[in-house]
């Protein structure tokens, strides 16, 4: 029997002629099939590219919920900032502490009754810089632990944006000059600027409060209106619910931290603080709330280098009164001033950093070609034959010249001649 080989069931019998590179032939064709094992690369994909920055537009807050997103991560950055937070107070401290003792200003028994109301111009500055350092662990948090360049803790842009920064030195400076020259103009008629003087802390504080302030008040809104604020937000997929969540939590903490337990102090510092995170919510940055706190706490402070500071953190139920209800409203009208200008510049307060990212393509690994076992050594392959799989290729002959010209054809023979245009 020649050619194909029929057994009595009339069905072709299969071909049982050995094949090479491992692969097996499929009855009635002669391509080979590959194994399961040769698809085995396209199946350990990498997992899905999961971007750490926002791929909507996304407000201040929200800023941390991601691809990303776990719910560990939060956790863990409000627990290290709050480890950090007593760690550098508690080591500045001791270091000041050391520091006046060296200097004679304290002695080994002033350590049992050094408190809140026992302060020295070294702890007050420590306690400034402990504050500053929160910038360096809000850093930290955003780029270990939510993968963030740290510029994104400033704004929704990436970065400090210096020219609004200027503009809102313009709009809140003035109020505050008013707000914290009218006090001082009561302070002095009652006689309360009467006993400033030079003293031995005058230039060490004069110094410090320049250099120290501002950066304590930039470091209570990277770890209150930043870390806090955004690891609270982060739990909520509506922004809105995570703003409202973000801004009663940082609230209370940043007024738990002042230890006050006078009423009207608390109503005060939760009503800064909320108003700090309406500020970063409206402009999409920590810009405006850091010039607010910063011209603040610089103003209140202008005269503690020529007085008597021990008694400055005393915070106890009476230190506070309903005089702080000027202060609110001052800081009510400088939020709507700042967010009407920058309604007006057209500020950005939200941004997505990562819809022009694109995701990077998965390595693909084929195995190789396998040979025809049938070819005779010097003869060309049939065009097609050993090419990758799920490819598809072509299976006409590649060398085939294009046409270049177009082929003569003779006329089409007309049998009604009487229709053509050349009749008689």
């Amino acid at each position: 029997m020649s050619g194909t080989d029929y057994p009595q069931n009339s069905y072709p019998q299969q071909d049982d002629r050995p094949s090479q590179g491992g692969y097996s032939q499929q009855p009635g064709y002669g391509a080979p099939i590959f194994p399961p094992s040769a698809y085995q690369p396209l199946m350990n994909q990498p997992p899905a590219f999961e971007p750490s920055l926002p791929i909507t537009p996304t407000s201040y807050a929200s800023f941390w919920r991601t691809p990303r997103w776990r719910w560990w991560r939060p956790v863990v950055a409000l627990a290290l900032g709050v480890v950090a937070m007593f760690v550098l107070a508690l080591v500045l401290s001791a270091g000041a502490i050391a520091f006046d003792i060296s200097r004679g200003r304290l002695t080994t028994q002033d350590l049992a009754n050094l408190g809140l109301d026992q302060l020295t111009a070294s702890v007050f500055l420590a306690n400034n810089l402990s504050l500053a350092a929160l910038i360096l662990v809000a850093f930290f948090i955003s780029a270990v632990i939510f993968k963030q360049r740290p510029g994104f803790l400033a704004s929704v842009t990436g970065s400090l944006r210096w020219g609004w920064l200027g503009r809102c030195v313009l709009i809140v400076l003035p109020l505050w000059l008013i707000y914290i020259g009218f006090d001082w103009f009561l302070t002095a008629e009652a006689g309360g600027f009467d006993d400033l003087a030079v003293n031995q802390d005058t230039w060490l504080l004069v110094v410090g409060i320049l250099i120290t302030t501002p950066l304590q008040s930039a470091g209570e809104e990277y770890g209150f209106r930043g870390v806090v604020n955004r690891a609270i937000a982060g739990f909520f997929r509506n922004e809105k619910a995570g703003l409202v969540a973000g801004l009663i939590v940082s609230s209370g903490v940043f007024m738990w931290a002042h230890s006050a337990s006078d009423l009207w102090l608390n109503l005060y510092y939760f009503s800064f603080g909320a108003a700090s995170c309406i500020l970063v919510w409206r402009t999409g940055g920590l810009e405006a709330s850091i010039v607010m706190h910063v011209v603040n706490n610089l103003l209140s402070e202008a005269f503690l280098p020529f007085s008597d500071i021990s008694g400055l953190f005393d915070r106890s139920s009476g230190a506070g009164g309903p005089d702080v209800l000027i202060g609110m409203a001052v800081i009510a009208v400088a939020t709507a001033l700042i967010i009407w200008q920058a309604r007006r510049r057209g500020i950005a307060i939200t941004a997505a950093p990562a819809a022009s990212m694109q995701v990077p393509a998965a390595p693909m690994s084929y195995p190789p070609p396998a040979p025809n076992p049938y070819l005779a050594p010097g003869s060309t392959p049939e065009p097609g034959w050993g090419t990758y799989p799920g490819v598809p290729q072509p299976r006409w002959p590649q060398d085939v010249p294009p046409q270049t010209a177009p082929i003569e054809q003779d006329p089409l023979f007309n049998p009604r001649p009487w229709e053509s245009g050349d009749r008689p």
